[in-house]
């Protein structure tokens, strides 16, 4: 890739979005596949839809990180065939004997079935300790009870306010789960904790500093974009820089705020993830100013990287007629934009659209603000 060293560690931070967020990732990651740079991925942090997406790659890759090819040949088709062939999570994705079987969860405890769905339907399985080491993979959640971000990955759980456990042995699906565990739309997820492991950490560094007792048997577990839905914090601090790599891509396929969105069990149950408007307020308020902080940290020359966004018109980096006539129109990337947020199978040809998209909005990305 001209636009980005071929020796730089890449980080990933996929935003959530449902179904959404997945499909266009998977277009950015189609494009780094292409140019061969799957392989200089070092770090990924992931919420809610991008948790969702990694943990069906690890899934498909025998809980490997892909290389370029093997994504290209293998990964990407069979999770085309995935997401288009039924719902993750609706009263159809359940079936009939799973309504009976779960009953009262379906209205009270949504989080609980999300994890079973993953393993049965996604082939989401293993433990987070089972991951690889490189790249390390930072799963994004919220914690109900301290409003920090509690996050998973191979070697460590909790958040500096909770306390952090540095054997975690959580499945992958429970915690893929509890990431995008939108409020009111899925519920908390109930996670019991181990008793021995946990320690105080400086705040700063994650660094081990006093053993503590468990601060609690169990712990209440949010979608990660109730704390911050671009999956940035876990790589990227404004006064630090980069954590663990050299160049960040943000992909972020966050739905517009649009117009407020009756709540509805019926709704839930269809598989749409609709909140309460004060919550979605909230959540475009933080991204736009998470936005901000890391747009003018790399104007800054501060940190190296892209925020590749889902929305962007081609004509935004000054194409010329002919080439604008090869890429997707502006109506065409504003359809994208504005697919529902849920997790419920996407048509084939929806699918294309919204995975073209985050293809080419990566290329000419990266080809425009990449250079290092």
């Amino acid at each position: 890739m001209d636009s980005v060293a071929g020796s730089q560690r890449l980080g990933l931070a996929l935003s959530g979005g449902g179904v959404r967020a997945a499909v266009f990732h998977l277009g950015v990651l189609r494009q780094l596949a292409q140019q061969g740079r799957l392989e200089d991925v070092a770090q990924i942090s992931t919420v809610s839809g991008g948790s969702l997406l990694v943990g069906a790659i690890f899934s498909h890759a025998d809980f490997k990180w892909p290389s370029s090819k093997q994504f290209l040949d293998e990964v990407f088709p069979a999770l085309r065939d995935k997401l288009t062939a039924g719902d993750l999570f609706s009263l159809s994705a359940l079936g009939w004997r799973g309504i009976l079987r779960e009953n009262l969860r379906i209205l009270f405890r949504r989080a609980e079935i999300l994890p079973k769905l993953l393993a049965a339907r996604w082939g989401v399985r293993g433990s987070v300790k089972d991951l690889p080491d490189t790249p390390e993979w930072h799963i994004n959640t919220t914690c109900y009870e301290t409003g920090k971000n509690w996050r998973f990955s191979k070697n460590m759980m909790g958040d500096w306010k909770f306390g952090r456990h540095f054997s975690p042995d959580v499945p992958i699906a429970k915690a893929i789960a509890a990431s995008a565990a939108v409020p009111y739309a899925i519920g908390v997820l109930r996670l019991e904790l181990p008793e021995q492991g946990w320690w105080r950490t400086d705040r700063a560094t994650k660094k081990p500093l006093e053993k503590i007792s468990r601060p609690m048997p169990s712990v209440r577990l949010w979608d990660g974009g109730a704390y911050e839905n671009m999956g940035l914090e876990a790589i990227y601090k404004p006064a630090e820089g980069l954590q663990g790599c050299d160049f960040l891509i943000c992909s972020d396929a966050s739905g517009p705020l649009g117009a407020p969105k009756p709540l509805s069990i019926i709704g839930m149950l269809q598989g749409k993830l609709n909140s309460p408007r004060l919550f979605d307020i909230a959540s475009d308020q933080i991204r736009a100013l998470r936005s901000r902080m890391l747009i003018g940290s790399i104007a800054r020359g501060e940190v190296k990287g892209v925020l590749v966004r889902m929305g962007t018109s081609m004509r935004q980096f000054g194409m010329d007629t002919v080439a604008l006539k090869e890429r997707l129109s502006d109506e065409q990337g504003a359809t994208a934009l504005n697919y529902p947020t849920n997790l419920t199978s996407i048509s084939r040809t929806d699918f294309d659209l919204l995975c073209r998209h985050g293809f080419e909005v990566c290329e000419v990305t990266l080809a425009t603000y990449g250079k290092p």
